[in-house]
C-alpha cells in the first residue's frame, strides 16, 4: 500500500513544519520511497471564490489523493473543503504534531523512522 498524503494549508510556517517532519520522520533511503504528497499551501485561502476553492479539490480528486490533511484555521474553509471532497480527512485538531505526523506515515503505507 503506497497511499498519496494531501496537504493544504493556509498557516505557511505550520504547514511547512508538517511537511518537514513528515519527510524527516519516514523510513527512506532514497527520494523516491518517501510518501507521495500533494502540497498546497496559500495563505490566501480565505479570499478565494468558492469556484477556485473546487478547482483546487477537483484537482486533488483527479491526482488520487488518499488523504487529506488540511492546516486551516479559518473555519468556514475548512467546512467548505471537507464538506465538498470524498477524500478521507485527517483529524488535526486532537493530536499533537508527532501524533498527526505518525498517523500521516501510517496512513500512507511508509514505514516511519525511530523518534529520537
Amino acid at each position: 500500500m503506497n497511499n498519496t498524503i494531501g496537504i493544504i494549508g493556509n498557516d505557511f510556517i505550520l504547514s511547512t513544519f508538517l511537511v518537514e517532519k513528515i519527510i524527516l520522520k519516514t523510513k527512506a533511503d532514497i527520494d523516491q520511497e518517501h510518501i507521495k504528497m500533494n502540497i498546497i499551501i496559500n495563505n490566501k485561502l480565505e479570499k478565494l471564490s468558492e469556484k477556485e476553492l473546487k478547482k483546487i479539490i477537483i484537482n486533488l480528486e483527479k491526482s488520487e489523493i488518499n488523504y487529506l490533511v488540511l492546516i486551516i484555521n479559518n473555519q468556514n474553509i475548512f467546512n467548505y473543503i471537507k464538506n465538498n471532497t470524498t477524500i478521507e480527512i485527517i483529524n488535526t485538531y486532537n493530536d499533537n504534531i508527532n501524533q498527526l505526523v505518525e498517523k500521516v506515515i501510517t496512513l500512507s503505507g511508509k514505514e516511519l523512522k525511530k523518534w529520537k
